[in-house]
């Protein structure tokens, strides 16, 4: 029989899952504003690290460097959900298909090269700001 997780390790459990569902909240409402504004406002990235490193620290990770590359790579997993949809709701958009259907047919790699192909230089550069931001702020002590 499984071993029961430990009461501390809950809550940290728990923090991880959180952060993780802000960071693809973050990222589909990311993907909303930018085709609403037919930009890819990658400054969001630092909107979207806020609740992740509020989270990550009120879970018991502030001051560790797990908590800090846990806040990093959801700040990269909400700039990739977010720039991956937009891909994909342009490819919708040029063949007339809803969303949900292009998603489901469309093949992985033709999705990350468009989002690719549509992320500039300044963009990335943005989000990996954030995502060192996000990975500073949860290491920095209470």
């Amino acid at each position: 029989m499984p071993a029961e997780p430990s009461p501390a390790s809950r809550p940290r459990a728990i923090g991880i899952a959180t952060a993780i569902m802000c960071a693809l909240a973050g990222g589909a409402l990311w993907c909303l504003l930018s085709l609403y504004s037919r930009g890819d406002l990658a400054g969001l990235a630092f909107l979207v690290a806020l609740p992740v490193t509020w989270t990550l620290r009120r879970h018991g990770y502030a001051g560790r460097w797990s908590g800090a590359l846990v806040a990093a790579a959801c700040v990269a997993l909400a700039a990739f959900y977010s720039f991956y949809l937009q891909a994909v709701a342009r490819i919708a958009g040029m063949l007339g298909l809803p969303m949900r259907e292009t998603l489901l047919r469309m093949e992985p790699g033709m999705a990350i090269d468009i989002a690719r192909a549509n992320t500039g230089t300044t963009s990335i550069a943005i989000v990996v700001a954030a995502i060192v931001f996000a990975g500073a702020f949860v290491k920095r002590r209470a």
